[in-house]
């Protein structure tokens, strides 16, 4: 596993991305599930650690935070609380902050966790660095199914 930690404002991301805002009619725990879906087989290929918070400052009660198969983190914000305020605990917290990449489109945002030491990147240049991923991983899985099958 890579010691990168991609840490990921969930709502962020799912306002941003193409493929994600195609399923604006769906409810939104299926476009979540979608998100979290294709930032699986991200951090699958890519042996990042991935962690996607999503705002829920406006509910009333707690909510924990919930480990999904394959290596992605989501972590629901809480009464009173953002993701960006979650993000920006995580960051100052951490040991290793240069190896943290916070994902958001939230220019004020990035500012401050680049300030905390992490570095960040939109949204929309994190979808071209997971596409890529899934590419490769398509182009390896083509790749051995060929040799498989073989002459």
């Amino acid at each position: 596993m890579s010691d990168r930690w991609v840490l990921v404002d969930g709502y962020s991301v799912l306002h941003q991305w193409p493929r994600l805002r195609r399923l604006a009619g769906r409810s939104l725990e299926t476009r979540r599930n979608a998100l979290l879906a294709l930032l699986e087989r991200y951090a699958d290929h890519s042996g990042h650690r991935v962690t996607v918070v999503f705002d829920a400052y406006a509910v009333r009660h707690k909510i924990e935070s919930v480990d999904r198969p394959r290596g992605v983190e989501v972590i629901y914000s809480g009464p009173g609380k953002t993701a960006d305020d979650l993000i920006e605990r995580m960051v100052g917290e951490a040991e290793r902050r240069a190896l943290i990449l916070v994902v958001t489109s939230d220019n004020v945002e990035r500012q401050v966790v680049e300030t905390l030491g992490a570095r960040s990147v939109s949204a929309e240049l994190f979808e071209l660095e997971v596409e890529a991923e899934l590419r490769e991983l398509q182009r390896l899985i083509q790749q051995h199914t060929h040799r498989s099958i073989g002459p």
